[in-house]
């Protein structure tokens, strides 16, 4: 990687690769701690950026001392912009105690007073993603996130889990809809959630979102959608998760194009670094193509003959699709309900010829609760078992993550 010291119009100098271009940055979450105003003002101005819409970032006054104090407790963001007055010896120190509270995938960015290509280059070669010399400028910001993110957007794919029910009413959507709410609260990570099931949906219903206006007519004319275009469509629920809820109109005469679904799922997956699909109960082409495109498939099913039957022929038809991928993965939903026989989950995952299931306990209470206030599980019941097993299911879809501690930045200052 080649960096050189440039000079832009509107002040000092600071090390920056370039002047921004036009790409967008994808969704990410970011936090800056400013000691001075003029790197507050900056920032602010840059974050208003046509290409830095999707960067959802929250500006605080202080240094590294501020940051480990807040970031103590929660996970750090994609983004972490520092300004530092120190430097040498006594930023290194600073940077030990940063080390500590860093998540992994972190990107962390230092602006200092100190315009020293020594200090630089050994910054870089400890693990900072960029240094600046400050007072840096809107377009030095701006170009400087473009070349962390949006440049190798094109290559670093988001995740997609598809959720699909073995058989109507089996809990799929509704698992979906809590997982995709625990995963982009837990990884504090934009997350997309994507209702396939345009007409019938229930992620309107049971998150309290208005459905989108026009949503069928794009989807009728896949070469109209693009990034921006999903940008329009999406609904905000809370500080990360974004969701498609489907067709304002159900009964309306437009249907999906053949190939919108997995145009949308390509355009989804290059913005948002968590894509979760909820299949409607169907065997389309569309439904073919949602189970092809994702990088894993969940299978909800209740513990009954006709739940067994539907799993095992979905489950080889996945296979057939996906012959080189995992197996998808079964979920045993509404299990011990009373006063009825079941199949365990070590016969059914058995019968299958799938993995262990996991098992998720009938609780009509909390769920039905949950939905009539337009809540997800975890905002309704934080300490049910419910939402401590959607938990669990949610993080062993982040196994890629598992086990990596904080404090990755201290290897590689050294301290590991």
């Amino acid at each position: 990687m080649k960096h050189a010291l440039i000079t832009t119009e509107e002040g000092a100098g600071a090390y920056a690769p370039e002047s921004p271009s036009s790409a967008r940055v994808p969704h990410l979450t970011a936090a800056a701690f400013s000691v001075t105003a003029a790197t507050r003002d900056a920032i602010e101005r840059a974050s208003e950026d046509r290409r830095l819409t999707r960067v959802k970032i929250k500006v605080s006054d202080g240094g590294i001392a501020k940051a480990c104090q807040v970031f103590e407790t929660k996970r750090t963001p994609s983004l972490l912009i520092i300004e530092v007055t120190s430097a040498g010896a006594a930023l290194l120190k600073q940077l030990d105690s940063l080390a500590e509270v860093c998540d992994p995938g972190t990107k962390v960015v230092v602006i200092g007073a100190e315009n020293d290509i020594t200090l630089y280059r050994e910054l870089m070669g400890r693990g900072i993603a960029e240094y600046l010399v400050g007072p840096i400028t809107p377009l030095t910001y701006v170009a400087t996130v473009q070349r962390l993110f949006a440049q190798a957007a094109a290559t670093r794919l988001g995740k997609v889990y598809a959720f699909v029910g073995a058989k109507g009413g089996v809990g799929a959507s509704t698992l979906a809809q809590n997982v995709a709410w625990t995963i982009a609260e837990e990884q504090a990570s934009p997350t997309l959630l994507l209702d396939l099931d345009f007409r019938f949906g229930s992620a309107a219903v049971n998150l309290n979102l208005k459905p989108v206006t026009g949503l069928a007519k794009y989807l009728s004319d896949p070469d109209k959608l693009d990034a921006a275009l999903l940008d329009r469509l999406i609904v905000p629920r809370g500080d990360y998760l974004n969701v498609l809820p489907g067709f304002d109109d159900q009964l309306g005469d437009a249907d999906p194009a053949p190939d919108a679904v997995e145009r949308l799922i390509e355009i989804a997956r290059a913005s948002f670094p968590f894509v979760l699909l909820d299949l409607p109960h169907d065997w389309s082409a569309a439904s073919r193509d949602a189970l092809t495109s994702a990088d894993e498939v969940i299978v909800v099913a209740s513990p009954d003959l006709a739940n067994l039957r539907n799993a095992r022929a979905l489950m080889a038809r996945v296979r057939a699709l996906r012959p080189n991928d995992a197996l998808p993965r079964v979920v045993m939903n509404t299990c011990h309900m009373p006063r009825r026989k079941e199949i365990t989950p070590d016969k059914f995952a058995k019968s299958i010829g799938g993995n262990a299931c996991t098992a998720i306990a009938f609780d009509s209470a909390t769920f039905g609760n949950a939905a009539a206030e337009g809540r997800t599980i975890r905002e309704q019941a934080p300490r049910s078992k419910v939402q401590g097993a959607v938990k669990h299911l949610a993080q062993d879809l982040m196994e890629p993550g598992k086990g990596i501690s904080r404090g990755w930045l201290g290897k590689l200052l050294g301290r590991g």
